[in-house]
């Protein structure tokens, strides 16, 4: 097959009528949608250091169902951000996600067509570090094997889980939200003595449902915002408050001193003391079975 290849005058033409087409179009029709796969192989590797950071679009998280270390799909516009997908197997750090570019803000949920969904090993244990940004987030941390987590996350909706046991004791889980929407599901399967959640502006419920193996602590600080925990009945649960406006609905929790217990706390197999420090905004138990 043979190329027909215009001559000077068609070629300018082309590219004026080009050049009218970019500037007639909005500025969301000019991005440059890619695609792209990286994925690795399990290797021997005896522990991971995980960095996932995506700016803004929808993300999803979940363990890799087969034998990769693990695997990730994007869609993303090249104008704005580029793809990160760097392992360094001496030191066993993994870096995914996208980077914005130079001058660009990340943007690529302005029409919510930005994606990326992302595949962990469950057989290598890892510490886990999450920042994402804006938009919709599913994160299924359920039956990997994490050492650590830390979870940031900036105006957005998103939901955590963990629908079965950790594979590990985890050392410690952090979280951080600022004007978003955050529901954690099931903390007592991460398996962690610490839990710390620190908020600014949003809607955040924090279930604890989950097999406890161990007593644990949690720390919840809040600004402007609301609080849900949603505590298994079975738990042993103590909370102290240290609040200025915020309201609290203890929800038949005994106040002995300068805390609430739940009714048969000193019978409980597993205990939670959890302490709460808030400026404005609401509190609220809730039991679930």
């Amino acid at each position: 097959m043979f190329e027909r290849i215009a001559g000077p005058r068609a070629r300018r033409a082309a590219g004026g009528a080009a050049l009218l087409a970019a500037v007639a179009l909005p500025v969301w029709a000019q991005q440059t949608w890619r695609t792209m796969t990286s994925a690795r192989q399990v290797a021997g590797e005896r522990r991971l250091a995980v960095d996932v950071e995506y700016g803004a679009g929808r993300l999803r998280v979940q363990p890799e169902r087969g034998n990769l270390l693990y695997r990730m799909e994007l869609r993303y516009d090249e104008r704005e951000v580029s793809p990160v997908s760097s392992y360094d197997r001496a030191t066993g750090r993994l870096r995914l996600g996208v980077a914005s570019r130079k001058g660009r803000n990340n943007r690529d949920d302005r029409r919510g067509e930005g994606r990326a969904d992302i595949a962990l090993t469950p057989a290598v244990p890892m510490a886990l570090k999450l920042a994402f940004g804006a938009g919709e987030a599913d994160v299924k941390l359920g039956g990997l094997a994490l050492e650590e987590l830390d979870i940031s996350t900036g105006a957005s909706e998103t939901r955590v889980s963990f629908d079965r046991p950790n594979r590990v004791a985890a050392r410690a889980v952090r979280m951080e939200a600022g004007a978003a929407s955050l529901v954690v599901t099931g903390l007592g399967n991460a398996r962690t003595q610490r839990i710390d959640f620190e908020g600014g502006v949003g809607e955040t419920t924090l279930g604890f449902g989950g097999e406890w193996t161990r007593d644990a602590r949690a720390t919840v600080q809040m600004g402007l915002g609301s609080v849900t925990l949603r505590l298994p009945r079975s738990l042993g649960v103590r909370i102290e408050k240290d609040s200025f406006l915020a309201s609290f609905d203890s929800n038949g929790m005994v106040k002995r001193g300068n805390a609430w217990y739940s009714r048969g706390y000193e019978r409980a197999p597993r205990k939670l003391d959890i302490h709460i420090e808030a400026a404005l905004g609401s509190i609220e138990v809730d039991w679930i079975d």
